[in-house]
């Protein structure tokens, strides 16, 4: 039995703690999750005219009409159906391949047989808020508000190739702010604006394997658990204008932040195995390297531009549009501190920092919506429904199953009863498709070249209530 090569040894043990440098659960537009609030998840459009109390994150500005007291609760529950087809990897320098401790299949085209499906899967986005204007008809209206814009995680399964991925995975993203919306007055009365500053809580929580080549043909493996969190100020401003009777414009800016997710990260054995390989323990002066380290995980959580269009062509009939553009150039990599002190025949048995790049670009959302009231006098009921284009942040090289971000489309519907004076009842339902994405050129170790296909059912209700 030959002993590895320090070298070796320095390659293999960056790049699976490079591997682990886990990012935050998304869908296309990356990091931030905006459906929530019966205008969005029902319509699209949620920017010039965000008329419920969700308007704290669309566009404060909108707040200025919500005149009176009101109480706002609502919630979405996602269902998630999407597949993963994995391509088997070749052996490299320092790394084997897939074949040398993977037993699936691979099929004529090179991908692993079958198509991986998460066991479990789970989304909400909770969000209560109350407002007042104090009594005053032409004064601020200020609102307090807890809402959760991302509570999303996945389980996938251990058997399958995507276990050296992930194989759990959640992100919460909690916030908590104060807002206020005004109405300028005359002779500017048309232009409304806002802002809302509070903070913003993250937790991210993940779990995959790695697999350490050693001599010849013998590998080991181990599980990774990584566990962050952060608390960080969040701040955006906004702006509403009606030129024209019935035309409203909207413009919203949101801040973005650096994230730094101080927590944990574990290295284990998997499932049934008791002892360390007697190779590792050899070079790492009988350390080994199973134990919980402190890491610190940072990342740039970008900021965003919003821009929207509300007409009311008449009584029965509204149309939307909003585009929304997120500054993803920021994310060009992540980088993890860590308190490793292990050394593999006397030299650092990893980097410090470990940088993992991630190049990502701007990512854009176009929205188109409806809203028609077939008798706006008599019946108090609202249809809803909207389209959406989502364009992902991430290039296919640096694409990672633990933030499976891709392209996709959806569409929407819902409806809205007022029950009069007080109560206001909002039910909404969208579908995300995933458009298929292929990966081919992926620099990750081991290579995430993949195909991602799937979709994404939600459903949403909301409640108001107003004195």
């Amino acid at each position: 039995m030959s002993i590895p090569s320090t070298g070796r040894i320095l390659t293999l043990l960056a790049a699976f703690l490079l591997s682990v440098g886990w990012t935050i659960q998304s869908r296309a537009g990356g990091f931030t999750i905006v459906e929530f609030g019966a205008k969005k998840t029902s319509m699209m459009c949620s920017i010039a005219k965000p008329d419920d109390l969700s308007a704290a994150f669309h566009n404060p500005a909108g707040l200025a009409n919500l005149h009176g007291t009101q109480f706002h609760l609502s919630s979405g529950f996602s269902i998630v159906d999407a597949g993963i087809k994995v391509r088997a990897w070749p052996a490299g320098e320092g790394q084997s391949g897939s074949e040398d401790y993977i037993d699936t299949a691979v099929d004529e085209d090179g991908y692993f047989e079958g198509t991986i499906k998460p066991t479990k899967y789970f989304g909400a986005m909770p969000m209560f808020a109350m407002s007042s204007d104090f009594g005053f008809d032409k004064g601020p209206v200020v609102s307090l508000s807890v809402y959760v814009p991302d509570f999303i995680g996945a389980f996938m399964p251990e058997d399958a190739p995507t276990r050296y991925f992930v194989t759990e995975a959640y992100f919460i993203a909690g916030m908590a702010s104060a807002s206020v919306g005004y109405r300028l007055p005359d002779p500017v009365d048309w232009i409304s604006i806002g802002a809302s500053l509070g903070v913003m809580y993250v937790r991210m929580e993940g779990k995959r394997w790695v697999n350490v080549p050693l001599y010849g043909d013998e590998t080991t493996d181990y599980v990774l658990h990584m566990l962050g969190e952060d608390v960080q100020p969040f701040w955006n401003v906004g702006l509403t204008a009606e030129p024209i009777d019935g035309l409203v414009a909207g413009l919203v800016f949101i801040a973005g932040a650096s994230v730094a997710l101080d927590g944990s990260l574990g290295i284990d054995l998997p499932p049934g195995e008791t002892e360390e390989d007697p190779v590792l323990l050899a070079v790492t002066d009988g350390h080994g390297l199973l134990g919980e380290y402190e890491q610190t995980t940072h990342m740039k959580v970008p900021s965003g531009l919003g821009a929207g269009l509300h007409w009311q062509v008449m009584d029965e009939l509204d149309l939307a549009a909003d585009f929304r553009w997120w500054f993803y150039h920021v994310f060009e990599s992540q980088d993890m501190d860590h308190n490793i002190e292990q050394e593999v025949l006397g030299e650092p048995a990893v980097e410090n920092p470990m940088v993992t790049p991630k190049d990502y670009h701007g990512s854009w959302t176009l929205s188109f919506g409806a809203a028609y009231r077939p008798f706006p006098d008599d019946w108090p009921v609202e249809f809803l429904a909207g389209w959406t284009y989502d364009k992902s942040p991430a290039p296919t090289r640096t694409k990672s199953l633990d933030a499976p971000t891709v392209d996709l489309t959806g569409i929407s519907f819902g409806l809205r009863y007022t029950f009069e004076p007080s109560w206001r009842l909002s039910l909404g339902y969208y579908h995300y498709w995933y458009l298929k994405d292929e990966v081919t050129d992926s620099l990750l170790d081991p290579p995430q070249n993949a195909i991602f296909s799937g979709g994404v059912h939600t459903i949403s209700a909301q409640v108001e209530f107003k004195l």
